[in-house]
């Protein structure tokens, strides 16, 4: 059951998984509406929600041509649902348009609030802030309602699930429920009610599943998050007028989050690909910035393209080169048929060709201390942020100890080999390769990887710091074997991916 569910969020996007799951709320909301279990009438809703759609859609195509930037089908409807959320239903002519300036302002501040290309602040809260301000429409987080709660705690965990957002999401929740409690006991409250309210008659799951981890305003590593959490949800648990308001905590965050990460948006110029293994191919890019990011992490491409999929414009992928190289590597899994439209668009890239990123980051890198053994285990494309580290530590002459375990179906599909090889000899890197498939003169380790297999060349195990990155199955497996191993869970870095 468990692993039927990961594999249905890991099919599809992150961001058709928050498209879908807020019209799952919609459908819902609605449905209460007709049944008279909300205050609103079925018409006011379905009206706000029609102006927000429209006119959200129409200001951001109007935005993105005027500035000459891609434009993104699934981000202005996110946006319009989110706020659909915020503020109260409308019945009037004059309700109707203080929706439509709410909109259009959300759409704006992706253009207009924005330093070097990249936009600082959450577009569905600065709306409702700006707004609230401006006298148009106050927050009023309607969605923090008993019967929306089932619903909205159901997809909110799905997707704190698919992101693997638990520590940043958790601690927000937390937070948030610990400042309320320290000042319901500081004011003679009943904490449990405070508690109550918080959950219940509060937009505390909705804010944080869905709000805090908009991608492009929330911090990249999980320690970052950690802070941006706690900072958001210590805020909008206080009573410190109106930065406690859960829009405007969200907004002290992104603040906080623009402060620490890349403060311009990404541009690469295409600059060609080559197959290095059957059905693997490797895309060069070069940054026309001077890129920022460490050997292990990620960067999220966007390709906008026409008869888009279900997996849409945008793709995580592991950054396989080091920081100080000249081009990006990115290594794709590249079937001879079945590709998905945005790989098909990547494919057919001429050389030139300007590609838009939108952040890299992610914590799957090494560690600072080099006392612990580090234990590499890839599963087929996931060699790549281990190919970025070994190319790192070759330039710099950095020893330290590792041994690599290797995941392939057939030898011929084992790549980066090159600079594996060198990672033997400059840093002494000791390498185990398992080949599922294995042909007739293959001599080393054969079918799946196990824990059995990585305890019997690496003794030490117990006292190693473990990183794995391979398919989202494989990465599972091995960490729930290392768990019966009586591996701490702090010792296992791990690296899903659903792009490749």
């Amino acid at each position: 059951m468990i692993r039927s569910i990961e594999r249905f969020i890991d099919s599809i996007t992150m961001y058709r998984a928050v498209l879908y799951s807020l019209y799952l709320i919609v459908a819902t909301a609605i449905g209460l509406s007709l049944f008279g279990q909300l205050s609103f009438t079925l018409g006011s809703l379905i009206v706000t929600l029609i102006i927000l759609l429209v006119v959200s859609y129409a200001s951001n195509r109007l935005f993105a041509w005027t500035f000459s930037v891609p434009y993104n089908p699934e981000s202005w409807q996110i946006t319009a649902l989110i706020i659909f959320f915020l503020i109260f239903p409308q019945t009037d002519f004059k309700g109707y348009l203080d929706v439509a300036i709410i909109a259009a302002i959300s759409m704006a501040s992706k253009y207009l609030l924005a330093i070097r290309g990249r936009h600082i602040f959450n577009p569905a809260a600065v709306a409702v802030a700006i707004g609230g301000l401006l006298g148009v429409l106050n927050a009023s987080w309607w969605i923090g309602t008993l019967f929306l709660l089932p619903v909205t705690a159901i997809v909110g965990f799905l997707l704190t699930w698919k992101l693997r957002h638990f520590w940043m999401v958790g601690l927000y929740m937390f937070a948030t429920l610990s400042v309320a409690v320290i000042l319901a006991k500081v004011t003679g409250h009943d904490v449990g009610d405070s508690i109550k309210s918080a959950i219940i008659s509060g937009p505390m799951i909705f804010a944080g599943a869905i709000m805090l981890t908009e991608p492009l305003t929330s911090p990249t590593t999980k320690r970052a998050q950690m802070l941006f959490g706690v900072l958001v949800g210590g805020l909008s648990g206080g009573h410190l007028g109106w930065i406690s308001k859960p829009d405007v905590a969200i907004l002290v965050g992104n603040v906080y989050a623009f402060l620490i990460g890349a403060r311009r948006s990404i541009s690469l110029t295409y600059a060609g690909t080559r197959e290095i293994a059957p059905t693997i191919h490797e895309f060069l890019f070069k940054p026309v910035h001077k890129l920022n990011f460490k050997p292990g992490q990620y960067i999220e491409l966007t390709l906008p393209h026409n008869k888009t999929d279900d997996r849409g414009i945008r793709r995580v992928f592991s950054i396989a080169s080091r920081p100080s190289s000249e081009y990006l590597h990115l290594g794709l899994v590249m079937p001879k048929t079945g590709h998905s439209t945005f790989k098909q668009t990547l494919v057919n890239l001429k050389p030139g060709a300007i590609v838009r990123a939108t952040q890299t980051g992610g914590s799957f890198t090494l560690p600072y201390s080099k006392r612990k053994p580090l234990v590499f285990v890839a599963g087929g494309i996931g060699i790549t942020p281990f190919r970025a580290m070994l190319d790192d530590l070759i330039e710099k002459g950095e020893k330290r100890q590792i041994t690599l375990f290797y995941a392939v179906r057939r030898q011929e599909l084992a790549v980066y080999t090159d600079i594996i090889s060198q990672a033997i000899r400059a840093i002494g890197l000791q390498v185990v390769i398992v080949v599922t498939e294995p042909s007739v003169d293959w001599t080393g380790e054969t079918g799946r990887l196990t824990v059995d297999t990585i305890a019997k060349y690496a003794p030490d195990l117990a006292d190693s710091k473990i990183y794995i990155s391979g398919p989202n199955a494989m990465v599972q497996d091995i960490q729930r074997d290392l768990h019966s191993y009586a591996i701490s869970r702090f010792n296992i870095v791990t690296d899903y991916f659903t792009g490749y």
